[in-house]
């Protein structure tokens, strides 16, 4: 699986942080940072799976 562009690991990391951007693009943010979670739960059931 690819990593985050520049701008979208920005994106993630101001959003853990708490911040929020405004409307509408807090809506991309937080879509990005769903997708995020569903990679890394889905790269832990992979090395889960391998073991």
């Amino acid at each position: 699986m690819n990593s985050p562009t520049d701008e979208q690991a920005a994106l993630i990391r101001i959003t853990l942080e708490g911040r929020k951007m405004n409307y509408p693009d807090r809506y991309d943010q937080e879509n990005l940072l769903n997708l995020h979670k569903a990679k890394m739960s889905l790269e832990q059931a992979i090395d889960f799976l391998s073991q």
